[in-house]
């Protein structure tokens, strides 16, 4: 067995006033997960999901938006023999324009009702669902 890759990400938990959970699926993809993306080298993981959230759904954000939640690794749901290790954060935003672009094709709001209808990426079941389900 060979040694697998790690990548290394920073990914956002993004809320919205009424609790809703927002999840990303990229054209490649048919697992659901949270906006954000690999750390690229010279950025810090606050700085690489600033960066990835503008990428990907024109959000904007600020460094000082973000509360980290903590660091999870596990299996990634796209690429075989490979390893996440993510950086996740907490971002709430009210009445936002979310623009899909980049790689991804969807952006969904999931709430606790309809959540587990969805395909869900390991880091999102794993890690952050459970701490959404316990933010109200």
């Amino acid at each position: 067995m060979t040694t697998p890759t790690i990548l290394y990400l920073a990914s956002a938990l993004i809320t919205d006033q009424d609790n809703r959970l927002l999840t990303v699926r990229k054209k490649t993809s048919t697992y659901y997960m949270m906006a954000g993306g690999k750390i690229e080298k010279g950025e810090t993981p606050e700085q690489a999901l600033v960066r990835e959230l503008k990428e990907e759904l024109n959000l904007t954000v600020n460094t000082n938006e973000l509360t980290l939640l903590g660091t999870h690794s596990t299996e990634a749901v796209n690429e075989k023999n490979t390893i996440v290790k993510a950086h996740i954060y907490h971002i709430i935003i009210n009445h936002q324009t979310l623009e899909v672009a980049s790689e991804i094709a969807e952006a969904k709001w999931l709430t606790r009702e309809t959540y587990k209808e969805t395909k869900l990426a390991h880091l999102l079941e794993e890690f952050s669902v459970p701490i959404w389900l316990s933010l109200f």
